[in-house]
C-alpha cells in the first residue's frame, strides 16, 4: 500500500512539472496567480460588458478607455502594447524633471463657484487613458489624456503653427464666444510665465500670455493662456457639470505626440489642475484590466456600502506641500515573503502614484532585492531578452506551456494598507514568447518610487483630497 501511495505521489510530481502546467512553486499556490498563458495576451475584440458604472446620487461616472486598447476610437480599434513602452522611460525623466523644479505658487487664483453637481460625465482615460470633454459656447468636442502627476490641462488650438496628428478637429477658439485670452501683462500671466516659463523669456512680446513645456526627449508643447468654459457630460444623458471660466492652455506648437488625442487634462493638487480650479473633493477612477475592457472614473464620494471595502493611507503633507499625490510605502512582498530591508529605509522613500507613466521605478537596491526574489520563483521558466532593455531585464518566454504560475507581489503602504497586484499589475506582455517583469529602476533618483498605472490596473483607486488620503478598493473593471 506504501508503495502504490509513493507511486501516486510521484505521478502527482510528474504531472505538475509537466510542460502543459509547469510550477514556479511547487509547495504554496497561495501567494500566486495560477493562469493561462493565451489570457495575458492583449485582447484583440472590445468587450464593454465587463464594466459597470458606479452609479448614484452626487456622482459622475464615466468610461475609461486604453487609447492603445480595442475599444479607443483614437487608433481605430488597432491594438499594440507596444507603443506606450517604449515612450515611458523618456516622458518618466521628462515627469521627474518637472517634479524637481516646479514651484507653484498658492492661493494665486480666484476660485469660481459655478461647477455644477449632480455631474455625469462620457469617455475618460489617463495619459494612456482620455477622456472626451467640450470646450466653449458652443461645445467644442476633445479627447483629453488623464494624468495624475500634471497640472496643466491644455488642448491643441487652430491657428496651429505646428500640432500632431488627433483624431477629434482641432480646438477653434475663434467659434467660441466664452473664450477669451490671459493678457501678458496681467498680475495673472506674470504668476503663470513664473509657473511654466516661455522658453525662458520675461518681457511681454504680444498680447497672448505664453507657456512652454520642454521635455527630455527634446519634444515640447508651447502656447497661451486662455480661459474658457469646460464642460463634461455622458454620452446620451443630460447628466453633466460645468465650469466657467476654466484656466486652460491653448497649444499653437506642439512637436510631442499624444498619439490621436487633443491634448491632457492635469489631475494633480496644483492650483491650476482640474481638480484645484473646480473645487473637487473626491474622484476615483478603475483602470481596465485586461485591455480588451473598459474602465471608468468617477467625481463624487462612494456610498456607505462600497466604502466598507477601500482601505486608505494618508496623502502625505508637509509645509512645502507637494502637487503630487504622495503616499508611504512600508514594505514590498514577493511570493508572500518581505523584501529583507528596513522600513525605516523604505517609509523615508519619496513615493508617488502616478497615471501618466505605465510601470512602477524602483530605487536600484529595492529593484534588485524584487527581480532576485521574482527570478527565484520563475527558475523553471526560460529567460529571453526584451526588445528595450534599459526597462525590462527580466522576461521569459511562456510559449511552451498553457499555464504559468507567477508569484504575487504586495505592496504595503502606511496605516496597514496592502495592494495585492493583478497578474496584469505584475507582468508585460509583448507576447506569449516575451513575457517581462513591470518594474525598472528610477533612472534619476535614487530616493524615490513612482507607482506606475500597470500596477494600480483592476481596482479602484480613491482620492480623498479633502481628507488628504488614497484609497484603494476592489474595482469593476476586470
Amino acid at each position: 500500500m506504501w508503495i502504490l501511495f509513493k507511486v501516486f505521489l510521484l505521478f502527482i510530481w510528474l504531472l505538475c512539472s509537466s510542460n502543459n502546467g509547469a510550477y514556479a512553486n511547487d509547495n504554496d499556490f497561495t501567494h500566486s496567480h495560477i493562469v493561462s498563458v493565451s489570457d495575458l495576451l492583449p485582447p484583440t475584440v472590445c468587450n464593454r460588458t465587463r464594466t459597470a458604472l458606479p452609479q448614484g446620487p452626487g456622482k459622475a461616472s464615466l468610461e475609461v478607455v486604453s487609447k492603445y486598447g480595442p475599444c479607443s476610437r483614437l487608433n481605430k480599434g488597432i491594438s499594440t502594447h507596444t507603443p506606450p513602452l517604449r515612450k515611458g522611460r523618456q516622458r518618466f525623466h521628462s515627469e521627474n524633471s518637472r517634479r524637481l523644479q516646479k514651484a507653484i505658487p498658492h492661493n494665486y487664483m480666484q476660485k469660481s463657484k459655478s461647477f455644477q453637481f449632480p455631474a455625469k460625465i462620457n469617455n475618460t482615460a489617463v495619459d494612456e487613458y482620455y477622456i472626451v470633454v467640450a470646450i466653449g459656447e458652443p461645445k467644442q468636442y476633445i479627447s483629453l489624456l488623464l494624468d495624475i502627476g500634471s497640472d496643466l490641462t491644455w488642448t491643441q488650438c487652430k491657428p496651429c503653427i505646428h500640432c500632431s496628428q488627433q483624431r477629434d478637429p482641432f480646438f477653434d477658439p475663434s467659434k467660441s464666444k466664452t473664450f477669451s485670452k490671459i493678457p501678458c501683462n496681467s498680475a495673472s500671466c506674470r504668476i503663470l510665465r513664473k509657473l511654466l516659463p516661455p522658453n525662458g523669456q520675461d518681457n511681454c512680446s504680444s498680447e497672448e500670455c505664453p507657456y512652454n513645456i520642454a521635455y527630455a526627449d527634446n519634444s515640447s508643447d508651447g502656447g497661451f493662456w486662455a480661459a474658457d468654459r469646460i464642460t463634461i457630460q455622458e454620452a446620451n444623458r443630460d447628466g453633466y457639470f460645468s465650469w466657467y471660466p476654466f484656466l486652460l492652455g491653448c497649444t499653437n506648437n506642439n512637436t510631442s505626440d499624444q498619439n490621436g488625442a487633443s491634448g491632457i487634462m492635469g489631475l494633480d493638487r496644483s492650483p491650476i489642475s482640474i481638480i484645484s480650479q473646480t473645487n473637487t473633493s473626491y474622484f476615483s477612477y478603475c483602470l481596465p484590466s485586461p485591455y480588451g475592457s473598459t474602465g471608468y472614473i468617477t467625481f463624487g464620494r462612494p456610498d456607505a456600502v462600497n466604502s466598507k471595502f477601500i482601505k486608505y493611507t494618508p496623502i502625505i503633507t508637509t509645509p512645502e506641500q507637494s502637487e503630487y499625490y504622495d503616499i508611504t510605502i512600508t514594505g514590498i512582498s514577493v511570493g508572500g515573503e518581505k523584501l529583507p530591508f528596513n522600513s525605516t529605509y523604505i517609509t523615508k522613500l519619496s513615493a508617488i502614484i502616478d497615471s501618466g507613466n505605465e510601470i512602477t521605478r524602483l530605487p536600484s537596491p529595492i529593484y534588485a532585492a524584487l527581480r532576485s526574489a521574482f527570478r527565484k520563483r520563475m527558475m523553471k521558466y526560460k529567460k529571453t531578452k526584451a526588445d528595450d532593455e534599459d526597462d525590462f531585464d527580466t522576461c521569459y518566454d511562456l510559449s511552451a506551456y498553457e499555464t504559468v504560475v507567477v508569484p504575487k507581489i504586495t505592496f504595503h503602504f502606511l496605516g496597514g494598507v496592502d495592494l495585492e497586484l493583478d497578474v496584469r499589475g505584475t507582468l508585460v506582455v509583448f507576447s506569449v514568447s516575451q513575457v517581462c517583469l513591470a518594474f525598472a529602476i528610477f533612472p534619476s533618483d535614487p530616493n524615490s518610487i513612482s507607482l506606475g498605472n500597470v500596477q494600480q490596473r483592476g481596482y479602484e483607486v480613491h482620492y480623498d483630497v479633502a481628507g488628504r488620503r488614497l484609497g484603494f478598493g476592489p474595482g469593476n473593471c476586470s
